[in-house]
């Protein structure tokens, strides 16, 4: 009975766990007015950041997240030509391994054991190793140099680096919850 039990809570947390988003937003709630009036940004570039932190992406894939950035700022109608830019945008990733152990559930052997008679149990597990890449979104408020509001899009790592198309639905994903409200 209690296995029932422990199988049908694993069940319905792999289930809640499917509903969960790839994309959370932070932001300094007492920064909401200012963040509302921006209307000009900067991108920070690879140099730039650079002196501030660990670049792990290719250069490649950098420009395509410089690009998308772009795309979506405009879409939402912020200028990207401007003397003095009200925030600036900057852009990290993280990569970490992580480990799922699934339960398969308690086996049966083709064969019959003497003397019960009965299939012989024994319960499988499937260990899998993987890599879970972050990728974080950070608006930083010009004048004060602080960071204002920060989106985050979480998702277990291919082989292959993200295309253009993968890059901009992601960026469009975090940048619709931007300027909060």
């Amino acid at each position: 009975m209690k296995t029932l039990y422990l199988h049908l809570l694993l069940l319905s947390l792999i289930g809640l766990t499917g509903c969960v988003s790839p994309t959370r937003v932070d932001y300094d709630s007492a920064s909401i007015e200012k963040i509302r009036s921006y209307r000009c940004y900067t991108i920070d570039t690879r140099e730039t950041r650079a002196h501030y932190q660990d670049v792990a992406l290719s250069p490649i894939v950098d420009r395509r997240i410089e690009r998308s950035v772009e795309t979506v700022m405009q879409q939402r109608g912020f200028a990207n030509d401007c003397t003095t830019p009200d925030f600036r945008v900057t852009f990290n990733t993280i990569k970490k391994t992580k480990t799922e152990v699934t339960d398969l559930g308690i086996g049966a052997t083709p064969f019959r054991r003497y003397p019960y008679h009965g299939y012989s149990g024994y319960s499988r597990y499937n260990v899998d190793q993987y890599e879970e890449g972050t990728f974080i979104l950070d608006i930083i408020d010009e004048a004060s140099k602080e960071l204002v509001w920060r989106g985050t899009y979480v998702k277990r790592l291919g082989w292959e680096a993200p295309t253009d198309a993968q890059v901009l639905e992601i960026v469009t994903e975090i940048l619709a919850q931007f300027p909060p409200g």
